[in-house]
């Protein structure tokens, strides 16, 4: 018979409620020997919450047959190692929306693997590079003068490496052999580099990266580590990327007096508040009663991307932008910057206050076309519409359920990642404001940071956006299961996994919601779970980012007879 999941939720967790989470099933103790370690950090800038892998066959690859440590990096990118485990070359994973990266605010956008050899002591894209083309490497160190050695250890004495690593990371993906590919960019970059150099300007590049745009030059994008940085001195106008919210309040202009003062004007004129930022990137202004949060998504010299926190009030996508988004003069354009490229656009799909943030890629056919992709559902292409640039303007004609809409889009910001435009409907001067990303690392990040904030779901393209990950399993001496799956501590029905079966004493699964603190990991016997009675059992799982932290231990679960 099939057994109602829900039943063994809610009577397992009876017990992890009555044992409490550091009870024992046993009186005696034992004391585990100390296994030696070996410390490995992660460098782009230092990785946090980086997944390790040890590439057990030796294949360049974290495949199955591989063990991926159940800890991850900590703030300073570091993580301890087992001596055998060193022996292997190491595979470090980078994951969007999860690891954290030194050199940035907001948690990395795309998700990448880096490489090192068996001995090592850091991961980096210069380790990766040694190992899939060594060669490559060494023209590297020729080119910018740098003894190779350096460039394999920690890069802190060498301003021109880590300049470098920084700009090699986001032309890297989980295909650890595609940096062999990227060759030609990563010289491009070294010679923006050595130009600094002979300028004497390159410290002026300490607090950058370098990025090549799509037309395949190099350009120098400044990193933002302090929100506050990028404020202060400067008036933001703000608006909702939903419909409904921007015809309700219109766009805002908020001027930043210092760290802790601003003026916010708006339709119904200018007032005083109060600001602050935490370590969360929680943005609040305080006038009068009146309390505003805002959680930043992403962020910009020029561009802040934020979602509404106020409890009862939608959680609309707000962008800030140094340019004034009530503009009605569009910054000039060329057909060069769209034909035969994809944009990626975040928008808002509502038509009411039940907010609906998209991603809809456009890919600016050479015959004037327009094809379309949502890849937070699916890869597939399909017919959009047309475009077209006349006199620095560009026009799109979408067909949406046969309903055919024209649009004359103004282009209000631009930089060498994106473009905020104001779209407005030809047929009824009806506005809306979108961003169009060059990439869609950027706007898949901003969706999975705001499906954290809301708790509420958008379907993802697992190609994209889902990491696979390991987590270790213990059982007791008699334990017998075999089925696992994660729930809520104080909530049986809400499941926060599928059932996942235990293969070698470990689970695969994929990011969890990004959730944090302690829930409770279910687990039985799928066999003798066909009828009733049965045994079921209940221990305590810690949860940081989405991601299982140690191991999931049922040896103290004494377990409990399942009978209806």
């Amino acid at each position: 018979m099939q057994f109602n999941k829900s039943i063994i939720a809610t009577t397992l967790l009876s017990i992890f409620a009555l044992s409490g989470c550091n009870s024992g099933g046993s009186d005696s103790t034992s004391t585990s020997p100390v296994v030696p370690t070996k410390t490995i950090t992660v460098i782009d800038g230092a990785l946090e919450n980086a997944q390790i892998c040890v590439d057990l066959n030796d294949n360049n690859q974290c495949d199955k047959s591989d063990k991926v440590l159940p800890q991850l990096t900590n703030k300073a990118g570091k993580i301890e190692v087992s001596l055998d485990d060193a022996k292997h070359a190491l595979i470090a994973q980078i994951i969007a929306g999860t690891t954290k990266d030194s050199d940035e605010i907001t948690p990395v956008s795309h998700s990448y693997s880096m490489i090192t050899d068996a001995g090592k002591a850091v991961i980096t894209p210069f380790t990766t590079l040694a190992n899939v083309d060594p060669q490559a490497l060494s023209n590297i160190a020729g080119d910018l003068g740098i003894d190779q050695q350096v460039l394999l250890g920690d890069l802190s004495t060498s301003p021109k490496a880590r300049i470098l690593a920084r700009s090699m990371t986001p032309l890297m993906t989980d295909d650890i052999k595609n940096i062999a590919q990227q060759k030609a960019k990563f010289k491009a970059v070294i010679n923006k580099i050595e130009e600094a150099e002979n300028n004497d300007t390159l410290s002026q590049l300490e607090n950058s990266r370098i990025v090549i745009n799509k037309d395949g030059k190099a350009a120098i994008q400044p990193l933002v580590k302090n929100i506050a940085d990028v404020l202060v001195g400067k008036t933001w106008s703000i608006a909702s990327l939903n419909d409904y919210e921007y015809c309700d309040n219109g766009v805002a202009s908020v001027n930043f007096k210092d760290t802790k003062n601003l003026e916010f004007t708006d339709d119904e004129g200018t007032n005083s508040a109060t600001y602050s930022i935490d370590k969360d990137n929680n943005f609040v202004a305080t006038a009068d009663d009146d309390v505003d949060t805002q959680k930043i998504l992403y962020v910009s010299s020029n561009l802040i991307i934020s979602v509404m926190n106020v409890a009862n009030e939608p959680n609309d996508l707000i962008i800030w932008s140094t340019k004034d988004l009530n503009t009605q003069q569009s910054q000039p354009i060329t057909t060069n910057q769209f034909i035969g490229k994809t944009w990626y656009m975040l928008m808002d799909n509502s038509d009411n206050s039940a907010i609906e943030p998209k991603i809809v890629g456009f890919k600016f056919n050479s015959n004037g076309s327009l094809t379309a992709t949502e890849p937070s559902e699916s890869n597939e292409y399909f017919e959009a519409g047309s475009w077209s640039v006349t006199n620095g303007v560009l026009t799109t004609t979408i067909t949406d359920e046969n309903e055919t809409y024209t649009y004359i889009n103004t282009i209000i910001e631009q930089s060498s990642d994106y473009m905020v435009i104001k779209e407005t409907n030809t047929d009824n001067s009806e506005a809306s404001y979108a961003v169009l990303f060059n990439d869609k690392a950027h706007p898949l990040n901003i969706l999975k940071q705001w499906e954290t904030v809301t708790g509420k779901e958008i379907s993802s393209d697992a190609s994209t956006t889902t990491q696979t990950l390991t987590a270790r399993i213990i059982l007791g001496k008699n334990t017998k299961i075999d089925t696992v799956f994660i729930g809520a501590n104080n909530n049986p029905d809400k499941e926060l996994t599928d059932d996942i079966s235990i293969t070698n004493n470990s689970i695969n699964y994929s990011n969890i919601q990004n959730l944090n603190g302690t829930y409770a990991a279910y687990g039985w016997n799928n066999q003798e779970a066909q009828q009733y009675p049965f045994m079921g059992y209940t221990t305590p799982v810690t949860i940081k980012n989405g991601v299982i932290q140690g191991v999931i231990d049922f040896s103290r679960s004494k377990g409990e007879m399942i009978t209806d």
